[in-house]
Protein backbone atom coordinates (compact mmCIF):
# COMPACT_ATOMS: atom_id res chain seq x y z
CA UNK A 1 0.00 0.00 0.00
CA UNK A 2 1.69 3.19 -1.18
CA UNK A 3 1.85 6.38 0.85
CA UNK A 4 -0.33 8.11 -1.73
CA UNK A 5 -2.93 5.34 -1.57
CA UNK A 6 -2.88 5.38 2.23
CA UNK A 7 -3.43 9.13 2.20
CA UNK A 8 -6.51 8.73 0.02
CA UNK A 9 -8.22 6.47 2.56
CA UNK A 10 -9.22 9.45 4.70
CA UNK A 11 -11.03 11.10 1.80
CA UNK A 12 -12.54 7.78 0.72
CA UNK A 13 -13.82 7.20 4.26
CA UNK A 14 -15.48 10.63 4.28
CA UNK A 15 -17.10 9.92 0.90
CA UNK A 16 -18.36 6.50 1.94
CA UNK A 17 -19.68 8.03 5.16
CA UNK A 18 -21.84 10.57 3.33
CA UNK A 19 -24.86 8.26 3.14
CA UNK A 20 -24.71 7.29 6.82
CA UNK A 21 -24.13 10.91 7.83
CA UNK A 22 -27.18 12.00 5.83
CA UNK A 23 -29.31 9.56 7.79
CA UNK A 24 -27.77 9.89 11.24
CA UNK A 25 -27.47 13.65 11.64
CA UNK A 26 -31.19 14.38 11.56
CA UNK A 27 -32.43 11.27 13.42
CA UNK A 28 -32.68 13.15 16.77
CA UNK A 29 -34.93 15.67 14.98
CA UNK A 30 -37.53 13.14 13.78
CA UNK A 31 -39.98 13.66 16.67
CA UNK A 32 -39.62 17.44 16.35
CA UNK A 33 -40.29 17.32 12.60
CA UNK A 34 -43.37 15.19 13.24
CA UNK A 35 -44.68 17.64 15.82
CA UNK A 36 -43.98 20.77 13.73
CA UNK A 37 -45.73 19.43 10.63
CA UNK A 38 -48.51 17.77 12.64
CA UNK A 39 -48.11 14.36 10.98
CA UNK A 40 -47.97 10.76 12.16
CA UNK A 41 -44.87 8.87 13.20
CA UNK A 42 -45.19 6.76 10.04
CA UNK A 43 -45.15 9.88 7.86
CA UNK A 44 -41.93 11.25 9.33
CA UNK A 45 -40.26 7.82 9.28
CA UNK A 46 -40.95 7.70 5.56
CA UNK A 47 -38.47 10.55 5.08
CA UNK A 48 -35.85 7.97 6.05
CA UNK A 49 -37.32 5.30 3.81
CA UNK A 50 -37.54 7.48 0.69
CA UNK A 51 -33.96 8.60 1.24
CA UNK A 52 -32.97 4.96 1.02
CA UNK A 53 -35.13 4.55 -2.07
CA UNK A 54 -33.40 7.40 -3.89
CA UNK A 55 -30.03 6.18 -2.67
CA UNK A 56 -30.68 2.63 -3.87
CA UNK A 57 -32.06 3.50 -7.32
CA UNK A 58 -29.37 6.07 -8.10
CA UNK A 59 -26.58 3.59 -7.47
CA UNK A 60 -27.67 1.53 -10.46
CA UNK A 61 -26.97 4.63 -12.59
CA UNK A 62 -24.02 6.21 -10.77
CA UNK A 63 -21.96 3.00 -10.63
CA UNK A 64 -21.81 2.26 -14.36
CA UNK A 65 -21.57 5.99 -15.10
CA UNK A 66 -18.33 6.07 -13.08
CA UNK A 67 -17.10 3.02 -15.03
CA UNK A 68 -17.76 4.90 -18.27
CA UNK A 69 -16.87 8.55 -17.53
CA UNK A 70 -14.43 8.09 -14.67
CA UNK A 71 -14.67 8.37 -10.89
CA UNK A 72 -13.72 12.04 -10.55
CA UNK A 73 -16.26 13.86 -12.79
CA UNK A 74 -19.16 11.72 -11.55
CA UNK A 75 -18.19 12.36 -7.93
CA UNK A 76 -17.87 16.14 -8.32
CA UNK A 77 -21.19 16.49 -10.14
CA UNK A 78 -22.96 14.34 -7.56
CA UNK A 79 -21.64 16.38 -4.62
CA UNK A 80 -22.94 19.63 -6.16
CA UNK A 81 -26.38 18.03 -6.57
CA UNK A 82 -26.23 16.75 -2.97
CA UNK A 83 -25.60 20.24 -1.58
CA UNK A 84 -28.55 21.63 -3.57
CA UNK A 85 -30.89 18.85 -2.36
CA UNK A 86 -29.83 19.45 1.26
CA UNK A 87 -30.84 23.11 0.89
CA UNK A 88 -34.25 22.02 -0.43
CA UNK A 89 -34.69 19.87 2.69
CA UNK A 90 -33.91 22.82 4.96
CA UNK A 91 -36.47 24.98 3.15
CA UNK A 92 -39.28 22.40 3.35
CA UNK A 93 -42.61 24.01 4.40
CA UNK A 94 -44.42 20.68 4.87
CA UNK A 95 -43.84 16.93 5.08
CA UNK A 96 -44.54 16.36 1.36
CA UNK A 97 -41.84 18.82 0.31
CA UNK A 98 -39.41 17.27 2.81
CA UNK A 99 -40.18 13.74 1.62
CA UNK A 100 -39.52 14.65 -2.02
CA UNK A 101 -36.36 16.58 -1.12
CA UNK A 102 -35.10 13.63 0.91
CA UNK A 103 -35.54 11.37 -2.10
CA UNK A 104 -33.44 13.79 -4.18
CA UNK A 105 -30.86 14.03 -1.41
CA UNK A 106 -30.60 10.25 -1.24
CA UNK A 107 -30.29 10.06 -5.03
CA UNK A 108 -27.29 12.42 -4.95
CA UNK A 109 -25.74 11.12 -1.70
CA UNK A 110 -25.05 7.70 -3.21
CA UNK A 111 -22.22 9.17 -5.29
CA UNK A 112 -19.91 9.17 -2.25
CA UNK A 113 -20.20 5.50 -1.24
CA UNK A 114 -20.41 4.16 -4.82
CA UNK A 115 -17.37 6.04 -6.09
CA UNK A 116 -15.52 5.57 -2.80
CA UNK A 117 -15.89 1.78 -2.87
CA UNK A 118 -14.93 1.68 -6.55
CA UNK A 119 -11.79 3.71 -5.84
CA UNK A 120 -10.79 1.19 -3.15
CA UNK A 121 -11.27 -1.57 -5.72
CA UNK A 122 -9.18 0.42 -8.23
CA UNK A 123 -6.31 0.86 -5.78
CA UNK A 124 -6.23 -2.41 -3.81
CA UNK A 125 -6.61 -6.13 -4.46
CA UNK A 126 -7.13 -9.31 -2.45
CA UNK A 127 -6.11 -9.17 1.21
CA UNK A 128 -5.05 -5.53 0.85
CA UNK A 129 -8.59 -4.65 -0.29
CA UNK A 130 -10.07 -6.44 2.72
CA UNK A 131 -7.72 -4.58 5.07
CA UNK A 132 -8.53 -1.28 3.35
CA UNK A 133 -12.26 -1.85 3.72
CA UNK A 134 -11.67 -2.79 7.37
CA UNK A 135 -9.73 0.44 7.98
CA UNK A 136 -12.41 2.48 6.23
CA UNK A 137 -15.10 0.62 8.19
CA UNK A 138 -13.40 1.25 11.54
CA UNK A 139 -13.02 4.96 10.84
CA UNK A 140 -16.51 5.06 9.37
CA UNK A 141 -17.92 3.86 12.69
CA UNK A 142 -17.08 7.27 14.16
CA UNK A 143 -19.69 8.91 11.91
CA UNK A 144 -22.86 7.21 13.26
CA UNK A 145 -21.48 7.77 16.76
CA UNK A 146 -20.78 11.49 16.38
CA UNK A 147 -23.54 12.42 13.93
CA UNK A 148 -26.50 11.80 16.32
CA UNK A 149 -24.60 13.65 19.06
CA UNK A 150 -24.06 16.63 16.78
CA UNK A 151 -27.61 16.29 15.47
CA UNK A 152 -28.99 16.30 19.01
CA UNK A 153 -27.07 19.47 19.86
CA UNK A 154 -28.22 21.12 16.62
CA UNK A 155 -31.83 20.15 17.29
CA UNK A 156 -31.72 21.38 20.89
CA UNK A 157 -30.22 24.76 19.94
CA UNK A 158 -31.02 25.56 16.30
CA UNK A 159 -33.83 23.28 15.12
CA UNK A 160 -34.09 20.61 12.46
CA UNK A 161 -33.51 22.95 9.47
CA UNK A 162 -29.95 23.57 10.65
CA UNK A 163 -29.18 19.86 10.38
CA UNK A 164 -29.84 19.92 6.64
CA UNK A 165 -27.87 23.15 6.18
CA UNK A 166 -24.96 21.42 7.91
CA UNK A 167 -25.21 18.49 5.51
CA UNK A 168 -25.18 20.87 2.54
CA UNK A 169 -22.02 22.56 3.86
CA UNK A 170 -20.35 19.17 4.30
CA UNK A 171 -21.21 18.27 0.70
CA UNK A 172 -19.59 21.50 -0.53
CA UNK A 173 -16.48 20.86 1.60
CA UNK A 174 -16.11 17.30 0.30
CA UNK A 175 -16.45 18.58 -3.26
CA UNK A 176 -13.65 21.09 -2.69
CA UNK A 177 -11.31 18.52 -1.16
CA UNK A 178 -12.07 16.00 -3.94
CA UNK A 179 -11.39 18.63 -6.58
CA UNK A 180 -7.96 19.27 -5.10
CA UNK A 181 -6.91 15.81 -3.88
CA UNK A 182 -8.70 13.02 -5.74
CA UNK A 183 -6.94 11.87 -8.87
CA UNK A 184 -8.68 9.72 -11.46
CA UNK A 185 -8.22 6.04 -10.47
CA UNK A 186 -10.11 4.35 -13.31
CA UNK A 187 -7.42 2.83 -15.51
CA UNK A 188 -9.47 2.14 -18.63
CA UNK A 189 -13.08 3.28 -19.15
CA UNK A 190 -15.61 0.52 -19.75
CA UNK A 191 -16.88 1.34 -23.23
CA UNK A 192 -20.66 1.09 -23.54
CA UNK A 193 -21.16 0.74 -19.76
CA UNK A 194 -24.30 2.90 -19.98
CA UNK A 195 -25.84 1.06 -22.95
CA UNK A 196 -29.20 -0.15 -21.57
CA UNK A 197 -28.96 -3.70 -22.96
CA UNK A 198 -25.39 -4.20 -21.80
CA UNK A 199 -26.13 -2.64 -18.42
CA UNK A 200 -29.11 -4.93 -17.95
CA UNK A 201 -26.89 -7.87 -18.90
CA UNK A 202 -24.25 -6.93 -16.34
CA UNK A 203 -26.78 -6.59 -13.52
CA UNK A 204 -28.59 -9.79 -14.55
CA UNK A 205 -25.34 -11.74 -14.45
CA UNK A 206 -24.41 -10.24 -11.10
CA UNK A 207 -27.79 -11.29 -9.69
CA UNK A 208 -27.17 -14.81 -10.99
CA UNK A 209 -23.68 -14.94 -9.53
CA UNK A 210 -24.07 -16.98 -6.33
CA UNK A 211 -20.89 -15.86 -4.53
CA UNK A 212 -21.60 -12.20 -5.31
CA UNK A 213 -25.15 -12.46 -3.98
CA UNK A 214 -23.99 -14.42 -0.94
CA UNK A 215 -21.55 -11.66 -0.01
CA UNK A 216 -24.07 -8.93 -0.87
CA UNK A 217 -26.76 -10.51 1.34
CA UNK A 218 -24.35 -10.82 4.28
CA UNK A 219 -23.50 -7.12 4.28
CA UNK A 220 -26.81 -5.77 2.95
CA UNK A 221 -29.26 -7.64 5.14
CA UNK A 222 -27.33 -7.08 8.37
CA UNK A 223 -27.34 -3.38 7.46
CA UNK A 224 -31.11 -3.67 7.01
CA UNK A 225 -31.47 -4.86 10.60
CA UNK A 226 -29.28 -2.04 11.86
CA UNK A 227 -31.32 0.50 9.91
CA UNK A 228 -34.53 -0.84 11.43
CA UNK A 229 -33.02 0.01 14.82
CA UNK A 230 -31.89 3.37 13.51
CA UNK A 231 -35.41 4.35 12.43
CA UNK A 232 -37.19 2.91 15.48
CA UNK A 233 -34.86 4.01 18.29
CA UNK A 234 -35.77 7.75 18.33
CA UNK A 235 -39.40 6.95 19.06
CA UNK A 236 -38.65 4.22 21.61
CA UNK A 237 -36.11 6.33 23.49
CA UNK A 238 -37.35 9.92 23.03
CA UNK A 239 -41.13 9.36 22.94
CA UNK A 240 -41.63 6.36 25.25
CA UNK A 241 -38.68 6.61 27.64
CA UNK A 242 -38.51 10.42 27.62
CA UNK A 243 -34.83 10.72 26.67
CA UNK A 244 -33.76 14.21 25.51
CA UNK A 245 -32.62 14.46 21.85
CA UNK A 246 -29.02 15.35 22.74
CA UNK A 247 -28.82 12.47 25.26
CA UNK A 248 -30.29 10.14 22.65
CA UNK A 249 -27.38 11.03 20.38
CA UNK A 250 -24.92 10.04 23.08
CA UNK A 251 -26.58 6.62 23.43
CA UNK A 252 -25.63 5.78 19.85
CA UNK A 253 -22.03 5.46 21.04
CA UNK A 254 -22.76 1.97 22.38
CA UNK A 255 -23.95 0.41 19.12
CA UNK A 256 -21.34 2.23 17.08
CA UNK A 257 -18.59 1.07 19.43
CA UNK A 258 -19.82 -2.47 18.81
CA UNK A 259 -19.57 -1.92 15.06
CA UNK A 260 -16.13 -0.28 15.27
CA UNK A 261 -14.79 -3.09 17.46
CA UNK A 262 -16.07 -5.73 15.06
CA UNK A 263 -14.67 -3.94 12.02
CA UNK A 264 -11.29 -3.45 13.68
CA UNK A 265 -11.13 -7.11 14.72
CA UNK A 266 -12.11 -8.18 11.21
CA UNK A 267 -8.97 -6.54 9.83
CA UNK A 268 -6.86 -8.47 12.34
CA UNK A 269 -8.51 -11.85 11.72
CA UNK A 270 -8.49 -11.73 7.91
CA UNK A 271 -5.12 -13.54 7.82
CA UNK A 272 -6.19 -16.24 10.29
CA UNK A 273 -9.71 -17.04 9.15
CA UNK A 274 -11.15 -17.48 5.68
CA UNK A 275 -13.45 -14.64 4.64
CA UNK A 276 -16.38 -17.09 4.54
CA UNK A 277 -15.82 -18.20 8.11
CA UNK A 278 -15.37 -14.62 9.27
CA UNK A 279 -18.65 -13.61 7.66
CA UNK A 280 -20.52 -16.61 9.09
CA UNK A 281 -19.23 -15.84 12.58
CA UNK A 282 -20.24 -12.19 12.25
CA UNK A 283 -23.73 -12.85 10.90
CA UNK A 284 -24.17 -15.66 13.42
CA UNK A 285 -23.47 -13.22 16.26
CA UNK A 286 -26.04 -10.85 14.79
CA UNK A 287 -28.64 -13.64 14.73
CA UNK A 288 -27.85 -14.44 18.38
CA UNK A 289 -28.22 -10.78 19.33
CA UNK A 290 -31.55 -10.57 17.49
CA UNK A 291 -32.91 -13.54 19.41
CA UNK A 292 -31.79 -11.91 22.67
CA UNK A 293 -33.49 -8.64 21.72
CA UNK A 294 -36.72 -10.47 20.95
CA UNK A 295 -36.62 -12.40 24.23
CA UNK A 296 -36.06 -9.20 26.23
CA UNK A 297 -38.64 -7.13 24.34
CA UNK A 298 -41.50 -7.76 26.79
CA UNK A 299 -40.24 -4.83 28.88
CA UNK A 300 -38.80 -1.65 27.38
CA UNK A 301 -35.60 -0.29 28.90
CA UNK A 302 -32.35 1.13 27.58
CA UNK A 303 -30.29 -1.89 28.60
CA UNK A 304 -32.70 -4.43 27.07
CA UNK A 305 -32.44 -2.71 23.68
CA UNK A 306 -28.93 -1.26 23.59
CA UNK A 307 -27.23 -4.40 24.97
CA UNK A 308 -28.44 -6.80 22.25
CA UNK A 309 -28.03 -4.18 19.52
CA UNK A 310 -24.40 -3.57 20.55
CA UNK A 311 -23.72 -7.29 20.07
CA UNK A 312 -25.63 -7.13 16.77
CA UNK A 313 -23.49 -4.29 15.43
CA UNK A 314 -20.31 -6.06 16.60
CA UNK A 315 -21.27 -8.99 14.37
CA UNK A 316 -22.18 -6.57 11.57
CA UNK A 317 -18.76 -4.90 11.80
CA UNK A 318 -17.02 -8.28 11.83
CA UNK A 319 -18.74 -9.44 8.64
CA UNK A 320 -18.97 -6.26 6.55
CA UNK A 321 -15.35 -5.69 5.39
CA UNK A 322 -14.95 -9.28 4.17
CA UNK A 323 -18.35 -9.19 2.49
CA UNK A 324 -17.51 -5.98 0.59
CA UNK A 325 -14.10 -7.22 -0.52
CA UNK A 326 -15.47 -10.65 -1.49
CA UNK A 327 -18.30 -9.17 -3.53
CA UNK A 328 -16.13 -6.73 -5.52
CA UNK A 329 -12.93 -8.79 -5.97
CA UNK A 330 -13.96 -10.68 -9.17
CA UNK A 331 -14.97 -7.51 -11.07
CA UNK A 332 -11.96 -5.22 -11.68
CA UNK A 333 -13.36 -3.85 -14.96
CA UNK A 334 -16.90 -3.38 -13.62
CA UNK A 335 -16.16 -2.35 -10.05
CA UNK A 336 -18.51 0.63 -10.33
CA UNK A 337 -21.44 -1.49 -11.50
CA UNK A 338 -20.75 -4.19 -8.90
CA UNK A 339 -20.40 -1.54 -6.18
CA UNK A 340 -23.67 0.01 -7.34
CA UNK A 341 -25.61 -3.25 -7.14
CA UNK A 342 -24.01 -4.00 -3.79
CA UNK A 343 -25.17 -0.64 -2.47
CA UNK A 344 -28.60 -1.07 -4.04
CA UNK A 345 -29.10 -4.37 -2.18
CA UNK A 346 -27.89 -2.79 1.06
CA UNK A 347 -30.18 0.22 0.83
CA UNK A 348 -33.14 -1.80 -0.44
CA UNK A 349 -32.78 -4.06 2.60
CA UNK A 350 -32.69 -0.99 4.83
CA UNK A 351 -35.83 0.39 3.16
CA UNK A 352 -37.69 -2.90 3.51
CA UNK A 353 -36.69 -3.18 7.17
CA UNK A 354 -37.82 0.40 7.84
CA UNK A 355 -41.15 -0.18 6.11
CA UNK A 356 -41.66 -3.43 8.02
CA UNK A 357 -40.99 -1.95 11.46
CA UNK A 358 -43.24 1.12 10.97
CA UNK A 359 -46.70 -0.54 10.93
CA UNK A 360 -45.69 -3.02 13.64
CA UNK A 361 -44.56 -0.31 16.07
CA UNK A 362 -46.44 -0.64 19.37
CA UNK A 363 -44.25 1.27 21.83
CA UNK A 364 -42.14 -1.81 22.64
CA UNK A 365 -39.09 -3.37 21.01
CA UNK A 366 -40.94 -6.52 19.90
CA UNK A 367 -41.46 -5.37 16.30
CA UNK A 368 -37.83 -4.28 16.12
CA UNK A 369 -36.73 -7.70 17.39
CA UNK A 370 -38.77 -9.52 14.74
CA UNK A 371 -37.46 -7.40 11.86
CA UNK A 372 -33.84 -7.55 13.04
CA UNK A 373 -34.07 -11.33 13.44
CA UNK A 374 -35.50 -11.73 9.95
CA UNK A 375 -32.77 -9.60 8.40
CA UNK A 376 -29.83 -11.21 10.21
CA UNK A 377 -31.23 -14.69 9.63
CA UNK A 378 -31.48 -14.02 5.89
CA UNK A 379 -27.90 -12.67 5.90
CA UNK A 380 -26.52 -15.79 7.61
CA UNK A 381 -28.45 -18.31 5.51
CA UNK A 382 -27.90 -16.45 2.23
CA UNK A 383 -24.15 -16.38 2.69
CA UNK A 384 -23.94 -19.95 4.00
CA UNK A 385 -25.90 -21.37 1.04
CA UNK A 386 -24.66 -19.22 -1.85
CA UNK A 387 -20.95 -19.35 -1.03
CA UNK A 388 -20.67 -23.08 -0.35
CA UNK A 389 -17.47 -24.47 -1.90
CA UNK A 390 -18.22 -26.33 -5.10
CA UNK A 391 -16.75 -29.73 -5.94
CA UNK A 392 -16.37 -28.67 -9.58
CA UNK A 393 -14.59 -25.75 -11.14
CA UNK A 394 -15.29 -22.45 -9.33
CA UNK A 395 -17.73 -20.22 -11.18
CA UNK A 396 -16.18 -17.28 -12.91
CA UNK A 397 -17.06 -13.95 -11.35
CA UNK A 398 -17.12 -11.68 -14.34
CA UNK A 399 -20.49 -10.55 -15.66
CA UNK A 400 -21.28 -10.50 -19.33
CA UNK A 401 -19.63 -7.60 -21.15
CA UNK A 402 -17.27 -6.77 -18.29
CA UNK A 403 -14.14 -8.86 -18.65
CA UNK A 404 -11.40 -8.28 -16.09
Amino acid sequence: MSRQSTGMLGLITALVALGVLSMALYVPSLPAIRDEFGVTTDAVQRTLTVFLGGFAVAQLIIGPLSDSLGRRPVLLGGLVAYAAASLLCALAPDITWLTVARFLQGFAACVGPVVGRAVVRDLFEGEAASRAFSLVGTALAIVPALAPILGGVIQANLGWEAAFLTLGAIGIALGGVSLLRLRETLGEPLIGAMAPRRLAGIYANLFRNGPFMGHAMAGGFTFGGFFAYFSDAPFLFIDVLGIAPDIFGLLMIFTVTGYASGSFLSGRLVRRLTPRRLILIGTGLSVTASLLLLILSDQLSLGRVIGPMTLYTFGFGLALPASLAGALAPFPRAAGSASALLGFIQMAAGGVASLAVQPLYDGTASSLGLVVLGMSGAAFLGHAILTRPSKGTPAKGTPAGASP
